[in-house]
């Protein structure tokens, strides 16, 4: 059932215009990266990243740049893995965020503005 969820979310983002991911620059460097080992190449513009002060960066995505990183969220946040115990706690903590944001559009709530999906170091949910 997990997969289910998982596939109308990740086709409820693809739907979606534009979201804003608020995080660390570490963060998105992360992502990025997590990506490009995925697919081989990584399918974000260049200098999506803009500074958001404290410390943080905005990065503007569109829905299927959304649904691309959640996938490869979903895939290396399971606990089998490759990924590194860190690595994979950030790519649960990503695709948890972008699914609650993600799952009011699901429920029905699609007449309504998105929320910024926002990471914050040390957040408990």
């Amino acid at each position: 059932m997990e997969w289910m969820r998982r596939r109308r979310r990740l086709d409820a983002a693809a739907g979606i215009a534009r979201v804003e991911l608020l995080c660390a620059p570490s963060v998105w460097t992360s992502l990025l990266t997590r990506c490009a080992r995925r697919y081989g190449t990584t399918h974000f513009a260049d200098g999506m990243q803009q500074s958001a002060g404290a410390g943080l960066v905005r990065v503007e995505l569109s829905g299927l740049e959304l649904a691309e990183l959640m996938d490869v969220a979903a895939r290396r946040g399971r606990w089998w893995s490759r990924e590194d115990p860190p690595g994979r706690a950030l790519c649960r903590a990503v695709y948890q965020a972008a699914a609650a944001s993600v799952d009011q559009l699901v429920t029905g709530q699609s007449g309504k503005a998105i929320p910024t999906i926002t990471l914050t170091a040390g957040a408990r949910p």
